[in-house]
């Protein structure tokens, strides 16, 4: 079993440090907030196979988030329900859709 200690320890590595540079050069924006690469951002796994963790051969598996996006997509994407993830984004573009219609009139008043 892959470890969280075996990942940090990966992560730690030239290897990996020098293909995160790569990504980081090639990518400045976060792709779903449309907004700059923080420092603190993340290279996201995509796939989160514990057994491919170490393999960079495909760099379409990886992509940049910033912190909390990626904390997003791991809240919904949860490895042990990863087919419901639409159902709550479908709930969360619900929420969204309301919110536009509220703020939206709220600025035909002023």
């Amino acid at each position: 079993m892959y470890t969280q200690k075996d990942k940090t320890k990966f992560r730690t590595s030239k290897k990996w440090r020098d293909f995160r540079d790569k990504k980081r050069k090639e990518q400045k924006v976060d792709p779903i907030t449309g907004a700059k690469l923080t420092r603190m951002a993340n290279l996201h796994h995509k796939d989160l196979d514990e057994e491919h963790y170490e393999d960079i051969s495909n760099e379409d598996n990886f992509v940049f988030l910033n912190k909390k996006t990626h904390d997003v997509v791991h809240f919904f994407f949860l490895k042990s329900k990863p087919t419901e993830w639409r159902k709550r984004v479908l709930a969360l573009i619900k929420i969204l859709k309301e919110m536009e219609n509220i703020n939206s009139r709220e600025n035909e008043k002023t």
